[in-house]
């Protein structure tokens, strides 16, 4: 039998048995006078809801690091181990994992829209089972409005059985697939066998100081052991290995760093302006560069890395690419692990930390977004400690292809940096940037506009250098010298800006 099937049909079937006695008067009679009716309902809302959650980030997870290349996706491999190779993954867990694995207009992401609030159906449905099973929410009279809010969650959980109509799990040759449109994804090691022949086991976790995994039947729900670890090991080492590598590994720009430096010519002027801008102590902090694509934003960027570090000027910047290397989240990790690994510094960084959780935090980057931007922040605010050569110079932060940060994740906005937040994720205050931290963001000019397409509210100070917002492709002065140590005609330097569409 299919499991999907199973669970979405118990759980319609009590619905629909119990649909007129769901809202108003009826409700509180239910609770009143039938708890048990309404607790079977629950049990198999939240029963069907965890195995659609469960089911649906193994299958995007197995899809990813089937086609993916794992030693470039370093932040998917830690939010993999983070959140499996716990002792129990929750369904929190598992909500993460789903997001991390999600792709940009999928039918997974489709299928969860976010709310008002910014949150998913899936963030709700997670909180409130975490506070039923532990009856902060209970069925109780008093708390009417949780549980009507719970059951219309439920409903909602129970639309996401159209993701699983279109394939079935199949097993073949004693591994387990997802077999959809004709397509087979392999779903092993996280879908098993197990005890009961013929049936699909999910992993659930690591026990036994993580030595021993156990799997759950996703019908009837015994677990069971596998027969050896191999197939998780086998699945958890490569990552292991490849996320050792740290930052040198993970993110490298070295070769698009040489690329641009072999194509870049004629912006001395913008690569000027821009260091004269970060060494100028001004209090505008955030400087935008953007344009239509194809004008050098990514070459210009490079060259002032350039300048910059040559001057013993601190620089840390990360260029949007492919991948999750794509996401904000991914950024935040780059710069952690860029500020520890900056040279002369006895490997301690630009970071001095001395607080023995904080320390344990940068051990263990934290999977959780905000949780990885409070970390940033109190790296940024209260432990850059600079050596004697980077003395009284700015630090500089670099993210050049913001447009591009949105392709992993389109729910992370750079915005997200400059909260405080609560215990609940909720923005409280602004964040401030330190005074001596300068910004430099590039992206491409939005339709409408260039300047619409950087939005920050009033938390930052904005540079303006006219040439440089929007950045306009070479002028004639810059072509001509460019080309000058060759001899071309002047038909040719014609041709040349022509084709290139310079002004």
């Amino acid at each position: 039998m299919n499991p999907f099937v199973k669970y979405h049909e118990r759980y319609q079937s009590i619905y629909q048995s119990l649909e007129n006695q769901l809202q108003g008067e009826a409700l509180v009679s239910l609770i009143e006078n039938e708890p048990a009716k309404l607790n079977n309902l629950f049990m198999a809302g939240m029963g069907m809801s965890t195995l659609f959650l469960r089911m649906g980030a193994v299958i995007q997870m197995s899809k990813k690091l089937h086609d993916g290349d794992s030693s470039n996706d370093a932040l998917f491999m830690k939010q993999v181990m983070d959140n499996l190779r716990e002792t129990l993954p929750s369904d929190t867990n598992w909500k993460n994992l789903w997001y991390a694995s999600m792709q940009e207009d999928s039918k997974w992401q489709k299928a969860i829209p976010m709310g008002q609030e910014k949150t998913t159906m899936l963030d709700r449905f997670v909180t409130f089972r975490n506070k039923f099973v532990h009856q902060y929410i209970r069925l109780v009279p008093e708390q009417i409005n949780d549980i009507s809010k719970g059951l219309e969650l439920l409903q909602l959980m129970s639309s996401l059985y159209g993701l699983f109509e279109g394939g079935r799990i199949i097993q073949l040759e004693g591994k387990y697939y997802w077999d959809e449109a004709g397509v087979q994804l392999e779903l092993h090691p996280f879908v098993q066998a197990g005890d009961q022949e013929g049936l699909p086991y999910l992993f659930q976790g690591l026990y036994e100081n993580k030595a021993k995994a156990k799997f759950i039947n996703t019908l009837f729900g015994d677990e069971t052991e596998p027969k050896n670890n191999t197939p998780i090991d086998d699945k958890f080492s490569p990552m292991q290995q490849a996320l050792r590598g740290g930052a040198g590994q993970v993110f490298d720009h070295s070769e698009r760093m040489q690329y641009y430096r072999e194509c870049f010519v004629g912006r001395e002027r913008e690569v000027d302006a821009v260091v004269e801008w970060v060494m100028s102590g001004s209090d505008k902090n955030v400087l935008p560069v953007f344009s239509e694509a194809g004008m050098g934003k990514g070459a210009l960027t490079a060259a002032c890395i350039d300048k910059l570090t040559s001057m013993q000027v601190p620089v840390m910047y990360h260029f949007c690419g492919s991948g999750m290397a794509n996401s904000l989240h991914a950024v935040l990790y780059h710069f952690i692990m860029q500020g520890r690994k900056m040279p002369a510094m006895n490997g301690a960084g630009i970071w001095k930390v001395e607080d023995e959780l904080l320390q344990r935090k940068m051990e263990r980057l934290p999977s959780r977004y905000f949780d990885a931007i409070k970390l940033f922040q109190t790296l940024m605010s209260g432990c850059y400690h600079p050596p004697a050569k980077y003395a009284n110079k700015p630090l500089v932060v670099v993210i050049d292809g913001l447009d591009e940060a949105a392709v992993a994740n389109g729910q992370l906005r750079i915005s997200d940096w400059f909260y405080t937040y609560n215990d609940k994720d909720e923005p409280e205050e602004d964040w401030i940037s330190p005074s001596h931290v300068k910004w430099i963001f590039t992206y491409r000019a939005m339709p409408g506009g260039a300047k619409n397409g950087f939005k920050l509210g009033g938390r930052f100070a904005l540079a303006e250098i006219p040439f440089l917002q929007p950045l306009l492709g070479l002028n004639e002065d810059a072509v001509r010298s460019a080309l000058s140590p060759f001899g071309v005609s002047e038909e040719f330097i014609q041709a040349v800006m022509e084709k290139g569409a310079v002004s």
